[in-house]
This record gives structure tokens, sequence and C-alpha cells, in this order.
């Protein structure tokens, strides 16, 4: 697999969604975002996403210049929204504004409708716990997953994601509610592998472990049976029904995001060291636990994403064959053609 730094991927993808009409900054943003997606491990969100923007850009799902508007605001709430603009664009306003009134105002909550793809949860989350607050995250999406007991597509693969600010090291956490996120099978399918058993059902509503199967009309299934199902019916409502976005499964909702966050000040309830030195002190103690058999280290979640970025700064981000040749076909239709043939690394 070719292998790029990060600045490389930024570079074309900023190129290649300002070609497609983003403003310059808007581009490097959402190009920006798509590349921390893959330094953290997560190339289900990474660039991969480049070239599905850019066609929903031609087929005007996503307006690269919308501005985002106030709908309904109060010392502690807002409602906005993003008028089908970049996700990553709308999500990152949105959680900027629910910190600064969770700064003045110690708790705030902020809704966003009519968003395009936000991407990666965790990211947005992360923002609050850098600044010493508790972020909060969650969001619905596209007919994609079944209700537990059902077969038909009811849900989108709805994450929740949390970040509570630590001394070492930040507690993250960012799942999708469904068995896998639908970019998982999207990457397996780059890739021609199988996913695990119990993921998907095909387009006859029987188990299967090749990824293209979903996308002959198969159907993902929830996590961990009726506790994911409640996970993801309580991402639909915030996301959904509280921000007029639409329930995924209802007429109102069209495509895209339907996102509910929260910013919480630490200092309203302890000093923000105090929570720092018990989060330190729990991780050590769980670190330090019995191992099962199959286990070499018991890790806390966000450290995977960590590890993963430290070690893909050093080394470069590796991108599937099939992927890279999407993004330089969509790159040659712009004319963009600086960088394409030599900026692969290895």
């Amino acid at each position: 697999m070719p292998t790029f730094t990060a600045l490389q991927l930024i570079d074309l993808t900023a190129r290649l969604f300002e070609a497609a009409g983003a403003p310059p900054a808007v581009a490097r943003q959402v190009g920006a975002s798509l590349v921390e997606a893959n330094l953290t491990g997560h190339e289900s969100h990474g660039v991969i996403r480049a070239v599905q923007y850019v066609r929903a850009i031609e087929r005007g799902q996503i307006n690269p210049r919308a501005e985002l508007e106030v709908l309904r605001e109060t010392p502690t709430t807002a409602l906005l929204d993003a008028h089908w603009g970049f996700g990553q664009i709308a999500a990152r306003r949105g959680m900027e504004l629910a910190i600064a009134k969770a700064r003045q105002h110690h708790l705030a909550a902020v809704g966003l409708r009519n968003s395009a793809h936000i991407g990666r949860l965790g990211e947005y989350v992360l923002m609050a716990a850098e600044q010493g607050l508790i972020g909060f995250m969650t969001c619905n999406s596209s007919l994609l997953v079944a209700p537990h007991g059902g077969v038909d597509r009811v849900f989108g693969t709805n994450p929740v994601a949390f970040a509570i600010p630590g001394g070492r090291q930040p507690f993250l956490t960012d799942f999708a509610t469904s068995a896998c996120a639908e970019g998982k099978l999207r990457v397996a399918q780059a890739r021609d592998r199988s996913v695990p058993a119990g993921w998907i059902l095909d387009r006859d509503r029987r188990p299967t472990t090749n990824p293209s199967d979903f996308y002959d009309g198969g159907v993902i299934l929830p996590l961990g049976g009726h506790k994911g199902y409640g996970l993801l019916l309580m991402a639909d409502l915030l996301g959904g029904a509280l921000t007029g976005h639409g329930c995924t499964a209802l007429p109102e909702h069209t495509s895209g995001n339907g996102v509910f966050m929260m910013a919480i000040d630490v200092e309203a309830f302890c000093p923000l060291a105090e929570l720092a030195s018990a989060i330190d002190r729990l991780f050590e103690h769980i670190k330090a636990g019995n191992r099962a058999p199959d286990c070499e280290e018991i890790l806390i979640p966000g450290e995977p994403e960590m590890r993963s970025k430290a070690q893909r700064e050093r080394d470069g981000i590796e991108l599937p064959e099939t992927t890279w040749r999407e993004l330089v076909e969509a790159a040659r239709q712009f004319g963009l053609r600086e960088g394409l043939d030599h900026a692969a690394m290895t």
C-alpha cells in the first residue's frame, strides 16, 4: 500500500475540495479532519471519504460554501442549521459554541441539523477535554442498521462519544452503537477482507462476513443486542427528533447527521486537578490488574488512538490501493496533477 505523510494527504484533499468549490480555509479544515482520523487509526472516517464528499458536492448534497445559522439560542443552549455544509465545519463550530457557553454558565448543550457527514466524533469531544471540560456528542445518520429483533434498516450507525480531561491522558471513547461503523465495511471492502460474524446480514437477511453483501442491500446489526438498540434509539431521538433534523426512518429525514452535543465545566463539581488525579490513579489501577490469557496489555479507551497517531506521524499513513486510485482519478478530473505521481513515500 502507498504511504504518505499527514501533510501530503492534507494538501491533496484540501486542493481536491477547493477545486470542487470549497473556500480554501474550509477545504483545508475538512482535509485536516479526515487525515486526523487516519492518524488516530480510524480509516473509516479518513481520506477514504474524500471522493465521497466530492461526489456529494456534485450532486448538490453538500454545499461547500454554506453559512451556519443560529436558529434558537439561550445562555446555555443553541440550535444551529448547517444548511448542508461540510459537517466537519458545522460540528467544530457547534462544539466551540458549547465550550464558550459552558465556560460562562458551567453547562451547555448545542443541537445541529441539516449537516453533512460530520466525521469522527472523538475529534470534537476532545476539543472540550483539552480545555478542561467534559465533552459529550451523539448523532444519527442514514438508514443502515436494524433494530434489535428486526431486519429492516431503521437507524444510522448513531455513534456516541465522551471525553473527560485527565492528568497524563484524557479519557476518550467514541463508538458506533451498531455492531460496526459503516466506514469499517467500506475499508474492509477496499482491502478485499472479510468482517467478523455478527456485524451484518445480506439482502436475504442471512448472516454474512462479506462486506460487499451489505452494499448489495444488506443491513448492519445493533451493538450488543437490546443494549445497543437502546443507544441507537437514544441517538436518533437526541440528534434527530430534538434538533428537528428528523429521525432516520421518518420522512422528514433526508440524509446527513442530526447532532446533539454538550460541554460540562468540571470546576462546577470539583477542582480540575482533583479529577485529573483520580483519573490517573484509576487508570494506573486498571492497567496493573490481572490480564486475560489472550491479553498482552489492558488499554484505556483513547490509548490506541494516541499510539496510532504517534506511530503514523513518525512512519506515515498507508492507504489502500483502491482509495489512492480513487483520489488520483478525482484529482485528475479537476486538473490537479502536482503530487499525484511522487507523493507516495514507499
